[in-house]
């Protein structure tokens, strides 16, 4: 016999209370947080009107197929045609709806230590810009002395938060409950129609150093905009683009390794293909702060370097 996947689908979601009362009319009351048969007091439905136990019998199972099949020893193909045939005794059982979670961000710590040591001392990072960003409460050190990026709403809501650790130089991450991945970190002060886009929030940061440091404006990076994907899916562009509607370039500064290269090349080819100017800045190391890093020791080495001589009377 042909079987219709969608029957079977419905007849499994088929609610045990409903079929039970309209088949044996039995009758439930709640018990436990379950259910317990009037007629039968062994027999319990659980809560999701689904899983039962016929304890007298030591038998249970969930759904209706396995009660015809079971407790009336029917065959499936049986249990199938009964249900198929009255259609009018199946009723879906109810789907609990799961409360949405909240994103509640991670308590800040008021001596912001480790924030300033990470950012500025390990990563490399221009403390003018990290102080802006504390500031305006986008990065902050949470209680535990690790890092949180937030990304806010319209109104200046809350919606992303990203936990970094600060305790090894390429620390953990994840993405606090309730993050909503459509808002995304970004840096935006100005009207320029060009955004900067990257895998991470410390990648942003970084190319901003490193734009005061080719231009030696410790302000300059506030004319360039930059965003933070949090990985490599796009999902945070739209969202940015509608807050922003003056942006008409996008340029995509992901890592330059093989995932890297091909999102950014798949999104490059994805925005063109949708009216906006479209480019790719790959960086010269695995990414912009390795970039930084490597220029910043650079620059320590040089300093070092006209110490010695003049220390030598070169």
């Amino acid at each position: 016999m042909y079987m219709d996947t969608d029957a079977i689908k419905q007849a499994r979601s088929t609610d045990m209370i409903d079929f039970l009362a309209k088949r044996n009319s039995f009758t439930f009351k709640t018990h436990h947080g379950g259910f317990r048969c009037d007629q039968h007091p062994s027999l319990a439905v659980k809560d999701d009107r689904l899983s039962w136990y016929w304890h007298s019998k030591g038998i249970g199972g969930y759904g209706v197929f396995d009660y015809l099949t079971k407790i009336e020893n029917m065959t499936f193909k049986n249990a199938m045609e009964l249900l198929e045939g009255s259609s009018t005794i199946i009723q879906a059982a109810p789907q609990k709806q799961k409360a949405p979670v909240i994103l509640k961000l991670p308590e800040k710590k008021n001596i912001a230590v480790n924030l300033y040591k990470y950012l500025c001392v390990q990563r490399g990072i221009d403390s003018n810009i990290v102080s802006t960003l504390h500031d305006e409460g986008k990065v902050y050190e949470n209680k535990d002395g690790n890092l949180v990026f937030v990304a806010y709403d319209e109104n200046n809501k809350p919606k992303f938060a990203s936990v970094r650790g600060t305790h090894t130089v390429r620390g953990f991450r994840w993405d606090c409950a309730g993050s909503d991945k459509s808002y995304g970190f970004n840096m935006t002060y100005s009207q320029n129609p060009r955004c900067y886009v990257f895998e991470s929030a410390i990648d942003a940061m970084s190319h901003t150093s490193l734009e005061i440091i080719n231009t030696g404006d410790r302000n300059a990076w506030k004319h360039n905009n930059r965003l933070s994907l949090s990985g490599t899916s796009d999902k945070a562009i739209p969202k940015y683009l509608e807050m922003h509607p003056f942006t008409k370039e996008l340029v995509f500064c992901l890592d330059n390794d093989e995932p890297g290269i091909e999102a950014a090349n798949k999104l490059m080819k994805k925005y063109a293909s949708d009216g906006f100017t479209t480019s790719i800045e790959y960086p010269i190391g695995k990414d912009y702060n390795d970039d930084l890093l490597a220029v910043t020791a650079q620059k320590r080495a040089e300093k070092s370097t006209l110490k010695h001589h003049y220390e030598r009377g070169i």
